[in-house]
């Protein structure tokens, strides 16, 4: 849903780190950077990817290099990667705050809306008037369903967006959360008064409607959505995810594949389509879309790993055991899929590479439980303090 800030590349400067690096020539140096910032302006991401890798290994690891080859991997959907590289820029430049912001970025691309917020929240404690920042802030709470904190996020930014629909979405439906229905009643008056009579107003409406439980409401504006702009992103999305609940899981299941054919680089369809297959039995059809969409998306690990489910669920795990391995090339941190992987080799008799991903998964949960426990003291003494 985060539109603001998506891609943003830092405007840093190379001067000042070289000084510190061993060796090499400095002037040639400011050559390979100004040219790895020309590339990645131009969206010419493998060769902004060489020009900095290439500064890596001439010795300049400093923040501005691992911060453009953060952006790098942000475009282009490498995940992982930008996180890794964003945190060796934050080290060495703690006080940089747009790395903040686009550590904030990789993070809500991965769903990690806890610490994409605590990122944000950075930006915003150095520069509380910065809008760009508080939106998202306020985006990764509602997404974690902290309604107040939404609002809070959201309220000295409602005049700069009293035009944004999908900010006064966000705002209407955290009002009706926490039950203060006169300002959800004021925010979606907004809403209507700023999207006017249009598709895009009744998919917000219905939207809303569907987060909030009223469902005979949601279905009448989703479906007059759908019916005003056959062609409407999400519109069908939405209608195959209130069908589900509605316990229509056939009109669910058609929702999504027409989806998939209006929205066909978006992986949520794909997904929800192969969970209603998959808890029908129904592996075949699983596989037979999946295998399309991991050709026109060929970034998205979740993909490749429900299609690792699918061909599980048919009892092939040798044809698992590749997708495994090429969405744990995307995403080599996720547990989850190392425990999957670790499956598939048991299943197809390989019982030592199953016991090494097995335990690849078990330290990875570690390590996320830890982290957690870290955050919790942190948050606490913070509390404590205040």
């Amino acid at each position: 849903m985060a539109r603001k800030g998506i891609g943003t590349a830092l405007a840093v400067v190379l001067a000042c780190s070289i000084r510190a690096a061993p060796g090499d020539d400095a002037s040639g140096a400011k050559e390979i950077f100004a040219e790895g910032q020309k590339a990645l302006a131009a969206a010419d991401y493998t060769a902004a990817e060489r020009h900095f890798d290439r500064l890596l290994a001439m010795g300049f690891r400093t923040a501005p290099v691992y911060t453009n080859l953060g952006v790098v991997y942000l475009r282009t959907g490498k995940l992982d990667r930008a996180v890794s590289v964003l945190k060796k820029a934050k080290e060495l430049a703690p006080g940089m705050t747009g790395i903040d912001l686009n550590l904030g970025l990789a993070y809500y691309r991965q769903r990690e809306y806890l610490d994409a917020e605590r990122h944000f929240a950075n930006v915003v404690a150095a520069d509380a008037a910065n809008v760009q920042a508080r939106y998202l802030k306020g985006e990764c709470h509602f997404m974690m369903d902290q309604f107040d904190a939404a609002i809070a996020a959201f309220g000295p930014i409602q005049d700069a967006e009293s035009n944004d629909l999908e900010f006064l979405f966000m705002l209407g439906i955290s009002y009706g959360k926490v039950k203060r229905p006169a300002d959800a009643q004021r925010a979606f008056a907004h809403l209507m008064d700023a999207g006017g009579e249009t598709p895009h107003l009744h998919l917000l409406l219905g939207k809303a409607y569907l987060a909030l439980e009223n469902y005979p409401s949601a279905q009448k504006e989703l479906e007059k959505a759908a019916a005003n702009d056959s062609k409407l992103p999400y519109a069908h999305y939405y209608l195959g995810v209130l069908y589900e609940k509605l316990g229509n899981f056939e009109a669910a299941a058609a929702e999504f594949l027409k989806e998939t054919e209006i929205s066909p680089n978006d992986h949520w369809a794909y997904e929800d389509f192969t969970r209603i297959r998959l808890d029908q039995g129904n592996p075949d059809a699983a596989v037979a879309l999946l295998e399309k969409a991991v050709i026109r998306i060929p970034g998205s690990a979740s993909l490749l790993a429900a299609l690792a489910k699918a061909y599980m669920q048919k009892s092939e795990p040798g044809q698992a055991i590749p997708q495994l391995k090429r969405a744990l090339e995307l995403e080599p941190n996720n547990g989850n899929y190392h425990y999957q992987l670790g499956r598939a080799f048991a299943l197809a008799g390989k019982r030592q590479e199953g016991n090494t991903e097995m335990a690849k998964a078990r330290a990875l949960q570690v390590e996320v439980l830890k982290g957690q426990m870290e955050l919790l003291s942190r948050d606490g003494s913070a509390a404590a303090q205040r």
